[in-house]
């Protein structure tokens, strides 16, 4: 989208020329996410304060220009890509500051921008002895913006939730350019918060809807928007406050956000178990979850092999044959738990490849977690032909349905003569599908199109979700009717137009029927 002379100069007019961006190598940082797209935005500008933000929007609105908040850039799935004004949060500025922390009752709260990048909130909360347990892979580049904006969680919340669970408040920017704090009922329009009455109580007594809800609530999904808080009797400021998480962008522009935290817990051990079938790593995972173990990992044999081989940071304890579990058991009684999954690794007539592993050390546990952390860049750059492509990369299933859909998986990439990896938070059921894919194939968006219809289908059987932590986007948005259906995507709908009715919020990412292969990266256009 092409913005005219006019319409820049306002937008350096209202932010200054060193904050705006509309040309060059400076602009097309921003046409790229980490997913298979490029769009090209109008501008991008770079505001130091939430009334800047504002500023921006009532503009936009009143020009009729799509705004698109960005983060880090972390997305796979395109979501903070847009053809309009992408407003982009700079790493040093107010809207990245982390501070007012508090200790009320055992319990810490801290603020910090959207512009925050997550890891330093956790050093921050690490040197006062807290952390919060929302802790996505991506921490050294995604932003609390974005982690919001995509209902973030990691590997963690097998046992502490995703990221709503610790949110308290959000300051965000309305589509008119409205600054609202939810801390602060007064600073909401009243019209917003009847409206949002008014749907809570029609989801409520749409019992088909509510009962969809409510069955799928304690799981891990991040698609569509988080309709589960209208389930509860909370104010209304708390509403939309947990409504806004998940929305990517698409019902407000976060720009600060206050949690609460955890004390940092004492112990730690991680057990590495390593079997001959995936499918059989799936069973085990039934069973340990049971044991209120911190957090289950699961790396295909494959994925294994690879990020041994491309990453010296590897430690001997992962040089193993199989399919691999990491299991982490954290708390003051760690020890014991430990000898509870070592029991039940022994009674049970699993198929290891090697003996069962622990690490106990901090330093051999960090060493694992970094080579866990590394298998997705690993595969993502893994030759100049061969690349792990964002199209499957984060569906879930309700763990009781892990270990035969993993089978199902198995047999789709081997008929589609692919092999890649497969991982993810196996505790939750939340799995990242790479597999490796020749991009200078003439048939690339074929096996892509035909792999993906393959692969939804098998997982809309077992209930799945298109995203569990990485939120919506271009690459999900045409499959959303698919996984909810359309009675519970039309309430989706009407939200969508309570707070922006004009659509200019990120279009395109939480609702759309354009095809999955519009405005793909150059390098994958001109493939059939």
């Amino acid at each position: 989208m092409t913005l005219s002379a006019n319409v820049v100069q306002k937008l350096r007019k209202l932010l200054g020329d060193d904050s705006v961006i509309c040309e060059g190598k400076a602009l097309s940082r921003y046409c790229r996410d980490q997913s298979i797209y490029s769009i090209s935005p109008g501008a991008v500008v770079l505001p130091r304060t939430v009334e800047e933000i504002s500023h921006v929007i009532k503009f936009a609105r009143e020009a009729q220009i799509p705004i698109t908040p960005r983060g880090g850039g972390s997305s796979t799935a395109g979501g903070c890509l847009g053809r309009g004004i992408v407003i982009a949060f700079p790493r040093e500025n107010s809207l990245a500051n982390i501070g007012n922390f508090k200790e009320e009752n055992g319990r810490a709260f801290v603020t910090a921008g959207a512009g925050a990048i997550h890891s330093n909130m956790q050093d921050y909360l690490a040197q006062r002895g807290y952390f919060l347990p929302a802790d996505p892979s991506s921490a050294k580049i995604c932003r609390i913006g974005g982690n919001v904006a995509t209902k973030a969680s990691g590997p963690h919340a097998l046992r502490h939730g995703s990221i709503d669970k610790y949110l308290k408040s959000l300051v965000f920017v309305m589509s008119d350019g409205t600054i609202v704090d939810t801390a602060d009922e007064k600073t909401m329009p009243k019209k917003i918060l009847q409206a949002v009455a008014d749907l809570a109580r029609q989801v409520r007594d749409d019992r088909k809807v509510s009962q969809r809800l409510q069955s799928r609530r304690n799981r891990k999904i991040a698609s569509g928007y988080n309709l589960f808080s209208l389930l509860d009797d909370a104010p209304l400021s708390e509403l939309v406050a947990h409504l806004l998480v998940g929305s990517v962008g698409t019902l407000g522009v976060i720009t600060e956000a206050t949690f609460h935290a955890d004390p940092l817990e004492e112990g730690c051990a991680t057990l590495l178990l390593s079997f001959s079938s995936l499918s059989q790593a799936g069973e085990a995972v039934l069973a340990i979850k049971e044991l209120d173990v911190a957090a289950i990992e699961i790396m295909n044999a494959k994925s294994v092999e690879v990020v041994c081989q491309k990453r010296r940071m590897a430690p001997d304890i992962l040089q193993m044959s199989g399919h691999v579990l990491l299991v982490e058991i954290t708390g003051p009684d760690y020890l014991e738990t430990l000898a509870k999954v070592e029991k039940l690794v022994k009674d049970c007539d699993w198929k290891l490849t090697d003996k069962p592993a622990k690490a106990t050390s901090v330093e051999e546990q960090k060493q694992l977690w970094t080579t866990r952390k590394a298998l997705l860049p690993t595969f993502m750059h893994f030759s100049e032909s061969l690349k792990a492509l964002s199209v499957v990369n984060d569906v879930g299933v309700p763990p009781k349905h892990l270990a035969p859909f993993i089978s199902d998986v198995e047999r789709i990439f081997e008929k589609h003569g692919l092999v890649g990896a497969i991982y993810g938070h196996a505790g939750n059921g939340n799995l990242h599908l790479r597999p490796l894919f020749d991009v200078t194939s003439p048939n690339l968006l074929k096996q892509l199109e035909s792999l993906v219809n393959d692969v939804y289908e098998v997982l809309f059987n077992y209930d799945g979700t298109i995203t569990a932590e990485h939120g919506m986007g271009r690459l999900r948005a045409p499959y959303l009717e698919a996984e909810w259906g359309s009675e519970t995507v039309d309430y989706m709908r009407r939200l969508k137009h309570i707070f922006d009715e004009d659509d200019l919020l990120n279009p395109e990412v939480m609702f759309s029927q354009k095809s999955l292969f519009d405005d793909l990266a150059p390098l994958l256009k001109g493939l059939s």
